[in-house]
C-alpha cells in the first residue's frame, strides 16, 4: 500500500466515527458496507464547518443507488439549517460535507448538534 496518498490525514477522531456511524446506521443500499468502510480509515479536514475528506486504507467498493445516499440536517445556533451530507464515488466513501444553508459559517459543529435529523435516500 502506498502511504504517500495519505499524507496530509489522520484517523477518524471518535466524535467523528460516531456521527459517521450514526449517517451510515440509516437504511439504504450500501449502508453496511459502507459502514464497514469506517474500520480503516483516514480523513483530512476540509474546512472549518467540518468537512472531512475520507480515505479507506482497505476497502472493497459497494453498491449506493446515488452520490449522496444519506444526508443529515439540523438547527444552527441561530436557528439557520445545517446539512451534512455523506459523498460516496466508485462505492467508497469520500467526503463529509457541512454547510450552512445561509453559506454562513457552521456555528455548532454536527458532532455536538443535540438533534439530527437523518434522512436515507431511497430509489
Amino acid at each position: 500500500m502506498c502511504l504517500e496518498r495519505f499524507e496530509g490525514f489522520r484517523p477518524l477522531l471518535a466524535a467523528e466515527r460516531e456521527l459517521l456511524q450514526r449517517l451510515l446506521s440509516a437504511e439504504f443500499e450500501g449502508a453496511q458496507g459502507l459502514s464497514c468502510q469506517l474500520r480503516d480509515t483516514v480523513v483530512q479536514s476540509i474546512d472549518h464547518n467540518g468537512s472531512l475528506r475520507i480515505r479507506s486504507l482497505d476497502a472493497t467498493p459497494v453498491l449506493v443507488a446515488r452520490r449522496i445516499p444519506v444526508e443529515a440536517s439540523y438547527a444552527d445556533a441561530d436557528g439557520v439549517t445545517v446539512h451534512v451530507l455523506v459523498h460516496v464515488i466508485g462505492g467508497l466513501l469520500e467526503e463529509l460535507e457541512v454547510f450552512r444553508e445561509d453559506s454562513g459559517d457552521v456555528m455548532v459543529a454536527p458532532i455536538r448538534a443535540s438533534r439530527l435529523d437523518i434522512e436515507a435516500w431511497v430509489e
